[in-house]
C-alpha cells in the first residue's frame, strides 16, 4: 500500500498561499467600498424574504381603486371634485375608520376655474360676489372639502420636491413646488428623540407641493408620499421621517394610522441602534411600535403580489353598491390602478405595482408587528465578511483542500442560518451576499494557487524520479514528499546487483570507438532498468556497467522476493534477445545477486544533496552474491530466504550449499535460479545434483563422488559442478552441508 501523507505534510504552512489570500481579502474589501455587490444583495434579500409563503393581511384594510371601470363610468382621471364629494360623502355613509388619499389635490378643479371667472363677470355687471356666488351654487372644492370635514378622519397627500440623507436624493424637484409652510403644516411627529449629531442621517426637504388651501384646511391630516427606491430602481422601502421646516414630518401611512388612533407620534433615535416609532392613543398608551433604520426608513414586508388586499371600486362606492358591512370601521386607502394612470412601481413583488398597495403594506406590517429591520449601513456584512476572509486565508495557509473545503461549508452554513435566524426570528436583515461572496472566492483562488503550488512540487518530483522509479512508486513518493527528509526506516526488502561480466575487457575492446561503447551501454541499461521499472523495483544506483536496485520500498510492493527474481529473470531473458539480435551484445553476458532481508531505507546524504537509498547487510550480501555467480559461472544467485519469500513463484532451482562470504560470520545458504519452471529450460541437470546433493545429506560419500564424477562428464562447463569437484578433491571426508568460503574481493 502507499504511504500516508504524514501530518506535517498536511499542515504545512505557505507564506505565499497567504500573501495571496491578503491581497484577495483587500480587494473584496475595495469593491465593496464601490458597492459592486450591492445590486446581487438585493437580489438575494428579495429572495430570501419571499421563497415562502408570506403572512396574510389584516381585514382591516380596503383599497379603493380608481380603476378602468371608474374611469368608464366616471369620467376621465382626475375626477371632477363634484364627483370626489360624492365618493367622500359614501365613505361617511359606510362608516369607514379612516380614509388615506394616496392622490394629490395641488391643483384647483378644473370647472371651479370657470366658475371663478363668472363671478367675476356678474361681479362687474353690478351682482355682489356674495349674491353671484349663492346665485351660481358651491364650488367643487368647497363641496370636496365639507364632505371632508364631515368625515372628520380624512388623509391628504403631498409630495416633496427632493429629499436627501447621507448624499441620496429622492424624488425631483418640479414645478408648482413651493418652499414656504401653508397652514395647516404637515403632520409631525408629537415627540422627537434624537441625539445630537443624529439629525444629519434623516432625509430632508427644502420644498414641498401641499394639497390646495381649501382641502388643506379641511383635512384631518396630511402626509406626504415619498418614492424611495434602492439603488436597483427597486421600491422596498417607505420613508417614516422626513425633515421639513424644523419639523419630523410623517408619512402618508403613518399619517392615516395617527388619524385612525387619535393619539400622538414619537420618533425615539437612540445612540445605541435603538431607533423606533411609538404610536399612542389619547391615553398615552402604546398602540404600536415598529423599528426604523439610521435614515428613518421602514422595510417594507410585502405581502404578496397585486391584488393581496381587497379591492373595491372607486365607482362602486360612489355608487353604493358595496354592502355597508364590507367597509365599516375600516381602514380605506385610495389611489389609482389603471395602467395609463401612472402611480405604478417597481417592487419585488412585481414590476408594475401599484403605489397605493406600497402604502397598504406598510400599514399592514405595522398593525401585524411584523417589520423587518434592514440597516442603511452595510458595517455587520462587511465586518463578518473580513473575518471569514481573514480566518479562510488562515485555514487555506495550513489545512489541505479537503480540510479547507469543509470548513468553508461549515463557516458559509453557519452564517448563513445565523442570518435565517435574525431574519425569522429577530425580525433583522442582514446581508449575506459579501461575507460568503469574500468566503467563496477566497477559497478558490487560495485553493487554486495551493493546487498548482502543490502540482508544481509534484510535476517536480516526478521529473526527478522518473528515471529511477515505477510511476507507481512516484505516486508514492508524491503523495509524501515528507518522505523526502534526511533519516530512514527500516524496513524487509529484496535487493538486486547486476553486472556485466568482463566489463573491463568489453570496454578496452571498443576503447577506440567510446561513443559506440557508450551507446551500446544507454541501451543495455534502458532495457535492464525497464524490466525493473516494470516490476515497481527502484533503480537506486548506475554505475558504469553496474545497476543496484530493490523492491518493498519506499512504497509496499506485497511480493518483493517474487518480483525480484521475475525482474531478475526478465533482465536475463532481454540480454538473450540481444545476443541474438545485435552482433554488439554478442559476447555480453551478465551475472546477477538477489538477498532479502532487513535494511534501512531512506534518505541520505547532505541537507542540500541527497539520495532515496538502502544500506544495510542485505545490500552488502546482494552485492556479494552477484560477484559469486562468476565463481560459479552462474547467471542467477539468491539467498535462500528471497526464494522462500517468493511466495507462488515457479521456479527450476539449484541448491548450492552455504557460502561464506566476505564480510559474513556466518555461511548464506545460496540458491541457484535457472528459470521459471515454464520457460522450457531443461531440468534434467538440476534433478540429478539435487539427487547429489541428497546423498551428501544422507551421509553417501561414495555415491556422491559417483554422482558428482557422472554429472561433470555430462557437463563440463557447468560451474557448479566445477565447483564442487574442487571441493571434493579438496576434502578427505564430505561433509553433510557443503561450505564455500570465498574472498569476493
Amino acid at each position: 500500500m502507499p504511504a500516508k501523507p504524514s501530518r506535517s505534510n498536511q499542515y504545512k504552512f505557505s507564506l505565499w498561499t497567504f500573501l495571496l489570500g491578503l491581497a484577495v481579502v483587500t480587494t473584496m474589501v475595495v469593491l465593496n467600498r464601490y458597492r459592486v455587490f450591492q445590486r446581487y444583495e438585493f437580489l438575494v434579500s428579495d429572495l430570501r424574504m419571499y421563497w415562502h409563503a408570506t403572512p396574510k393581511p389584516d381585514d382591516a384594510i380596503r383599497i379603493a381603486v380608481i380603476d378602468d371601470k371608474s374611469t368608464a363610468e366616471l369620467g376621465q382621471w382626475p375626477f371632477s371634485r363634484s364627483v370626489m364629494a360624492q365618493f367622500e360623502s359614501a365613505l361617511n355613509y359606510y362608516q369607514v375608520a379612516v380614509v388615506g388619499y394616496d392622490v394629490l389635490f395641488s391643483e384647483p378643479d378644473n370647472l371651479d376655474a370657470a366658475r371663478a371667472s363668472l363671478v367675476d363677470r356678474l361681479e362687474k355687471r353690478g351682482t355682489t360676489r356674495a349674491t353671484a356666488e349663492e346665485l351660481l351654487g358651491k364650488s367643487n372644492d368647497q363641496a370636496f372639502a365639507d364632505a371632508i370635514k364631515a368625515q372628520g378622519k380624512t388623509v391628504l397627500a403631498y409630495s416633496f420636491g427632493t429629499l436627501n440623507a447621507a448624499g441620496r436624493t429622492r424624488g425631483l424637484m418640479e414645478q408648482g413646488f413651493t418652499t414656504d409652510m401653508i397652514l395647516p403644516a404637515p403632520l409631525s411627529y408629537n415627540l422627537a428623540r434624537i441625539p445630537p449629531g443624529m439629525v444629519r442621517e434623516l432625509f430632508g426637504a427644502t420644498s414641498y407641493r401641499p394639497p390646495i388651501q381649501i382641502l388643506n384646511q379641511a383635512a384631518n391630516t396630511t402626509g406626504f408620499v415619498p418614492i424611495d427606491s434602492d439603488e436597483d430602481g427597486v421600491m422596498r422601502s417607505q420613508i417614516m421621517v422626513a425633515r421639513f421646516h424644523d419639523g419630523n414630518r410623517v408619512p402618508l401611512s403613518l399619517a392615516t394610522l395617527k388619524a385612525l388612533v387619535g393619539g400622538n407620534l414619537m420618533l425615539n433615535f437612540g445612540k445605541l441602534g435603538d431607533q423606533k416609532v411609538i404610536i399612542q392613543n389619547p391615553q398615552g398608551e402604546t398602540e404600536a411600535q415598529f423599528p426604523v433604520n439610521e435614515h428613518g426608513q421602514l422595510l417594507i414586508n410585502f405581502r404578496g403580489p397585486e391584488g393581496t388586499f381587497a379591492h373595491r371600486s372607486f365607482t362602486d362606492i360612489v355608487n353604493h353598491r358595496i354592502p355597508a358591512s364590507d367597509l365599516r370601521g375600516k381602514i380605506v386607502l385610495v389611489g389609482a390602478t389603471a395602467r395609463g394612470l401612472g402611480d405604478r412601481f417597481n417592487t419585488p413583488e412585481g414590476a408594475d405595482f401599484p403605489g397605493v398597495e406600497i402604502h397598504a403594506n406598510a400599514i399592514d406590517d405595522i398593525l401585524q408587528n411584523d417589520v423587518i429591520v434592514r440597516s442603511a449601513d452595510d458595517r455587520i456584512e462587511r465586518l463578518c465578511g473580513i473575518m471569514l476572509g481573514l480566518l479562510m486565508v488562515i485555514l487555506a495557509s495550513f489545512l489541505p483542500a479537503n480540510l479547507t473545503a469543509m470548513a468553508v461549508v461549515t463557516f458559509g452554513g453557519s452564517y448563513v442560518l445565523i442570518a435565517r435566524h435574525m431574519l425569522w426570528e429577530s425580525h433583522r436583515l442582514i446581508g449575506i451576499v459579501f461575507p460568503l461572496t469574500m468566503l467563496l472566492f477566497t477559497y478558490v483562488v487560495m485553493a487554486g494557487f495551493r493546487y498548482y503550488e502543490e502540482s508544481k512540487e509534484k510535476r517536480y518530483l516526478r521529473h526527478a524520479f522518473e528515471h529511477y522509479l515505477h510511476p507507481s512508486v512516484i505516486a508514492s513518493v508524491v503523495d509524501n514528499p515528507e518522505g523526502l527528509k534526511l533519516g530512514g526506516e527500516r524496513r524487509v526488502l529484496t535487493v538486486l546487483f547486476a553486472d556485466i561480466v568482463n566489463y573491463t575487457g568489453l570496454s578496452e575492446s571498443m576503447s577506440t570507438d567510446p561513443v559506440a561503447l557508450v551507446t551500446m551501454l544507454n541501451e543495455y541499461m534502458t532495457k535492464m532498468t525497464d524490466r525493473i521499472l516494470e516490476s515497481e523495483g527502484v533503480v537506486d544506483k548506475i554505475r558504469g556497467d553496474g545497476i543496484m536496485a530493490f523492491w518493498g520500498a519506499p512504497n509496499d510492493v506485497p511480493n518483493h522476493a517474487q518480483a525480484a527474481i521475475d525482474a531478475a529473470l526478465a533482465m536475463l531473458a532481454e540480454l538473450k534477445r540481444l545476443n541474438t539480435n545485435d552482433p554488439r551484445f554478442k559476447t555480453v553476458d551478465i551475472g546477477i545477486g538477489i538477498a532479502t532481508g532487513e535494511a534501512i531505507a531512506g534518505n541520505f546524504g547532505g541537507a542540500n544533496r541527497f539520495d532515496y537509498s538502502v544500506i544495510g547487510d542485505t545490500v552488502n550480501l546482494a552485492s556479494r552474491l552477484e560477484e559469486l555467480t562468476r565463481k560459479f559461472k552462474s547467471h542467477l544467485l539468491v539467498s535462500r530466504e528471497t526464494l522462500t519469500k517468493a511466495v507462488g513463484g515457479s521456479y527450476i532451482t539449484r541448491d548450492i550449499g552455504q557460502v561464506r562470504v566476505k564480510g559474513k560470520h556466518h555461511a548464506v545458504d545460496v540458491v541457484e535460479i535457472a528459470g521459471h519452471a515454464n520457460d522450457g529450460v531443461d531440468p534434467a541437470l538440476y534433478s540429478k545434483f539435487a539427487h547429489l546433493t541428497e546423498l551428501l545429506h544422507e551421509g553417501k560419500a561414495d555415491e556422491a563422488r559417483a554422482e558428482l564424477s557422472n554429472l561433470q562428464h555430462e557437463n563440463p562447463t557447468d560451474g557448479v559442478i566445477h565447483m564442487y569437484a574442487e571441493k571434493f578433491a579438496e576434502l578427505k571426508e564430505l561433509p553433510r552441508e557443503m561450505l564455500f568460503e570465498f574472498d569476493t574481493k
